[in-house]
């Protein structure tokens, strides 16, 4: 429809009142036929999707929300999205809530407070049922009170603790880092590996996490749990600026907080002279999709991204219909070895 100025007038929204006198019966049958209330019969029920389906009819998701007190709807909070692994777990999140007919909602899970606020304000203006975190805010405690009570799970090894707010239901997922670090220097040391160095990651709780995995398992592996420690920044001069350190320290063995880190290091120090794996071995974390196409491959402990999102999504489906605490969970990783520390993989 056009206008006399020549603007074009938009179609309104069909609605249950249009549907209602198209088969000259009440809305209240309109809505029990769409909700698919058995007291209204089969071929009323089928007449009415019928002339929903003619008119081009969408249920109002606000309005159903209230009639049912949940918006089946879930958050997701992701510090970076282009990262390959949360790229993963956003995936399996968002398969699996498709499935259960929630929608979802990410939004940017900067550890910037002032954007993790703005994320967190549109989720509680959406009502959402749950909410998952691909990291750990710094304001831990005021983000839970913010989203309280709504059910919360925590795809990272550093969630709370599931004590920490009695009134909130939280649950932890994570991968198990230190058993991948263990197998990562069980393979080194059967290579024969003795000097080892570690790249660390940002400052997070999972750096942590896999550099006391790594002495662990250098002890478990009966080699002196010591390792020199690097610390590498965003910026890529960081990394040449290692490669150098490496070139004249000459380690067995850099292990990297990430697949990121250890694909930067690999290009470094092939410039610099240092052949990978033939002067040392170079590994990985996290089994992004770069690392099996990287010269050379690179060896990294697989993390289950696909699977961590979909056990997220599935925890709170679970945790929100039955009205309980989502449980702490730990995936298991895999090891794949490839040339960047074995001449024979």
């Amino acid at each position: 429809m056009t206008e006399a100025n020549g603007a074009t007038k938009l179609k309104a929204r069909p609605t249950l009142s249009d549907i209602a006198r198209a088969l000259n019966i009440s809305e209240a049958t309109v809505s029990r036929a769409l909700r698919g209330n058995p007291e209204i019969s089969e071929q009323t029920r089928s007449l009415v999707r019928g002339v929903a389906r003619d008119l081009g009819y969408v249920p109002n998701a606000a309005a159903r929300s209230l009639v049912r007190k949940s918006s089946r709807t879930l958050g997701l909070l992701v510090p970076d999205v282009t990262d390959p692994l949360h790229a993963l777990v956003v995936a399996g999140f968002s398969r699996a809530s498709d499935l259960k007919g929630y929608t979802v909602i990410v939004m940017d899970g900067s550890r910037e407070p002032a954007r993790l606020e703005r994320s967190l304000r549109t989720l509680v203006e959406h009502q959402v049922d749950g909410v998952a975190f691909c990291s750990t805010p710094v304001n831990l405690k005021e983000t839970i009170e913010q989203l309280r009570p709504t059910h919360c799970v925590f795809i990272t090894p550093e969630g709370p603790d599931a004590n920490m707010a009695s009134d909130t239901p939280l649950g932890r997922l994570r991968a198990d880092d230190e058993h991948g670090i263990r197998m990562m220097i069980e393979h080194l040391a059967g290579q024969g590996k003795q000097r080892f160095s570690y790249v660390n990651g940002p400052g997070l709780a999972s750096n942590m996490t896999r550099r006391n995995a790594v002495l662990a398992a250098l002890e478990a592996c009966g080699i002196e749990p010591r390792i020199r420690e690097y610390s590498a920044g965003a910026e890529a001069t960081e990394f040449g600026r290692i490669a150098e350190l490496v070139a004249r320290e000459r380690p067995d063995a850099l292990i990297c907080y990430d697949d990121k880190m250890a694909l930067a290091m690999l290009d470094a120090l092939r410039t610099r002279g240092v052949e990978v794996p033939g002067d040392l071995a170079v590994t990985g974390f996290d089994g992004i999709s770069f690392a099996a196409i990287s010269n050379p491959r690179l060896t990294t402990v697989v993390q289950p991204g696909e699977a961590l999102g979909e056990t997220a999504a599935n925890s709170l489906f679970d945790a929100i219909e039955r009205g309980i605490r989502p449980p702490d969970l730990t995936l298991e990783v895999t090891l794949a070895i490839r040339e960047s520390s074995s001449l024979r993989a």
